[in-house]
């Protein structure tokens, strides 16, 4: 359980405030009530062996450290029955990473010498006697700058203490995608090189906002690493050659020691402007030792494994992707000129766009009634501009073999209608409303399995909101409507998408503090971190193919949607512009998606072809009175023809309501005078 401001740590230690949350505890910071000065209490609240080995290895290893760039450590104790914790001083500013989500990429002025300051931390951590220590964990978010402009290497929780033969660990056996080299690995074994590499992609991650590509798929040929200068080409050659060289994935290929970087650095510096004057002692009193001093050598080569047929399939796939991207260049603006009539597919009615001004001609027959029909529908069709939305007469139709949108007919969302927000089932004509869970903290972002027979779903939910700090991922089977919780991790889980095979949960996280997106086995025994980002991402969205995921990054402060891999791989930026687009959407087909995009602070729905990679992309609704009402959350029927979403024309009733593609037939699901949210289509 978090600890709460105003409690106090062995009568001494008054907690103030959560600095960060992550899966294994908190950092708070607190008062020392006897020395009357502020500190960073670190909690560990996994208790296991290995996890309070870790623990106690961080505190062993800071205690005995002293550097102008390292944090120092006070006390360290454990509560019997809540935890251990680590007392430090405070360390004022933020880290590396939050200045790039807030800034954007560092300038190189500012950032040459904080980085070489981190060299004479990481020189000195390197020749500690009779072993060195490796930190093995250097990343953008374990750096911190500190007002008057000194960088603080923090976080030994992987740190690493090495005996003659390179066998002796203590520390976690852990590594971060993208900043590890590839020894870091399975087993292979780490010496000062491990620390050089980190810190070349930390560099290269600071001056291009930018995570290098990963070190494991570059040593097995799978990827390559996107040269420096290409995305920034204001760095001098001298500084990008220092950082690529610091990247080799073969450790005798990089820099051998900390300050034989560091002195690489200082040129580069000096070629590109004024020199740097900076006092660095332990840069100064290292000298460029053979490799095997006190460490065991790695191999030449690492005995990688052979590329399977998945990772071959992937570069087919991501090479298809590009030349399907090319083509949309060429052919995708004259096919997209009509606006969205190309989504509704085969089969359906094309909407010609209309003049400023002008109505589109609405047909009744957009879905032509067989012969006999027997069964009535209310609809609300378009109106002339400034009208108002009224029920038209009622359209007498056949009982389709598939309800309206195809599937079973029904869709689930959450209201509020009583009190605390539930998920409710509705039929497509409006009728058979059913309360599905009756969660005492409330629960709401249904998703459906694969077979319709299931939602996942989070609780607590207490609002429509984007972010769920707290929030848990439940499973609730429609058979019995008894809720089980999936696995969960201090932080919040939300933002459930469960996969087209049906066996994973792609969901959004704060188990290590900034949301991020996991990937879960639907027992809970296999829980992948996909994509390691400085920027905030929720929103996961499965394409039908099971092997792709579009999800929302908040990158310079603007939401954007983003594709990947559904292992976090080949990362690409989806549609373009300044503006909010969230919450993604694909039809059946995987051919179009839809989602939100804020104008004006109003979100309105906007469609584009995946393989157009969003460019370009049109607004749903073009014609007055519909392209000025708010829409939100949308959601493909199963038959791709139809979109359910969140509309509230009036500015206050939020109703769940269905429409056709292009915008000829709309229909209010829910009227009742409560806020109606998180539509989903049931297969």
């Amino acid at each position: 359980m978090a600890l709460r401001s105003g409690e106090t740590l062995r009568n001494r230690y008054q907690i103030e405030s959560v600095l960060g949350q992550g899966g294994m505890g908190a950092v708070y910071r607190a008062k020392d009530l006897n020395l009357r000065v502020p500190v960073a209490v670190k909690e560990n609240l996994f208790t296991t062996e290995e996890y309070a080995r870790q623990f106690h290895n961080e505190a062993t290893i800071l205690a005995g450290l002293r550097h102008a760039n390292l944090p120092r450590v006070i006390d360290h104790f454990v509560l019997p029955g809540e935890g251990q914790y680590l007392v430090m001083d405070f360390i004022e500013g933020t880290d590396l990473r939050e200045r790039i989500e807030r800034d954007g990429p560092v300038r190189v002025e500012d950032g040459l010498p904080w980085f070489l300051q981190v060299c004479d931390a990481l020189a000195y951590l390197h020749s500690r006697r009779p072993y060195p220590i490796l930190h093995r964990d250097i990343k953008p978010g374990n750096i911190k700058i500190q007002p008057d402009g000194r960088a603080i290497l923090v976080d030994f929780g992987l740190a690493k203490v090495v005996d003659e033969s390179g066998t002796t660990t203590t520390g976690a056996k852990a590594m971060t995608p993208g900043f590890s080299p590839p020894e870091q690995y399975g087993t292979g074994r780490t010496d000062p090189r491990t620390d050089i590499y980190a810190l070349g992609a930390t560099m290269y991650a600071c001056l291009t906002a930018e995570i290098p590509e990963d070190s494991l798929e570059r040593a097995m040929g799978r990827d390559e690493l996107t040269p420096l200068r290409r995305r920034r080409p204001d760095i001098t050659p001298a500084l990008a050659r220092a950082i690529e060289k610091a990247l080799s994935v073969r450790p005798e290929e990089r820099y051998q020691s900390m300050a034989e970087f560091a002195a690489a650095l200082g040129s580069a510096s000096e070629a590109g402007g004024p020199t740097m004057v900076r006092e660095f002692p332990y840069l100064d009193q290292t000298l460029r030792a053979p490799v095997n001093s006190g460490l065991a050598d790695l191999p030449t080569r690492l005995p990688w494994e052979p590329e399977t047929d998945r990772s071959r399939w992937m570069k087919i796939g991501a090479g298809a992707i590009g030349l399907l991207l090319l083509v949309g260049v060429v052919l995708g603006l004259p096919r997209l000129s009509s606006g969205l009539a190309g989504l509704e597919g085969t089969g359906s009615p094309e909407v010609e766009p209309s003049p400023t001004g002008s109505q589109p001609t609405v047909s009744p027959t957009a879905q032509p009634p067989p012969a006999g029909a027997t069964a009535a529908l209310i609809l609300i069709t378009a109106t002339p501009p400034g009208g108002e939305l009224t029920p038209s007469s009622a359209l007498t139709l056949t009982p389709l073999p598939t309800p309206v949108g195809g599937g079973v007919g029904q869709i689930a969302f959450a209201s509020d209608r009583s009190g605390t927000p539930q998920i409710y089932l509705i039929n497509v004509d409006g009728t058979g409303l059913k309360k599905l869970t009756s969660m005492p903290d409330g629960a709401c972002q249904p998703s459906w399995s694969p077979d319709g027979k299931s939602l996942a779903f989070i609780s607590p939910c207490l609002e429509s909101r984007e972010d769920y700090p707290g929030a848990g991922l439940w499973v609730l089977e429609l058979e019995n409507l008894e809720p089980k919780q999936l696995l969960s991790a201090p932080g919040g889980d939300y933002d459930p998408a469960w996969s087209p095979g049906g066996d994973r949960i792609a969901f959004a996280s704060r188990r290590e503090g900034r949301p991020q997106i996991y990937v879960m086995s639907l027992d809970g025994d296999q829980v992948l971190h996909v994509h390691d980002f400085f920027a905030p991402e929720v929103q996961p969205s499965w394409s039908p193919a099971d092997n792709l995921l579009l999800f929302v990054s908040y990158r310079n402060q603007v939401a954007q949607l983003w594709s990947m891999s559904d292992a976090g791989e080949n990362a690409l930026r989806f549609a373009r512009g300044d503006l909010d687009d969230s919450h993604p959407a694909w039809s059946s087909d995987g051919q179009q998606i839809v989602f939100q995009r804020e104008l004006g602070s109003i979100p309105r729905l906007f469609a584009t072809r995946f393989a157009d990679q969003g460019i370009p992309d049109f607004q749903v609704c073009q014609q007055a009175p519909y392209s000025a009402h708010p829409m939100a959350g949308p959601d493909f029927s199963p038959d791709g023809r139809w979109l359910v979403f969140e509309y509230w024309p009036d500015g206050i009733n939020h109703n769940i309501s269905i429409m056709t593609a292009s915008c000829t037939i709309i229909t209010n699901l829910t009227t009742e005078a409560a806020l109606d949210f998180d539509p989903a289509w049931r297969p």
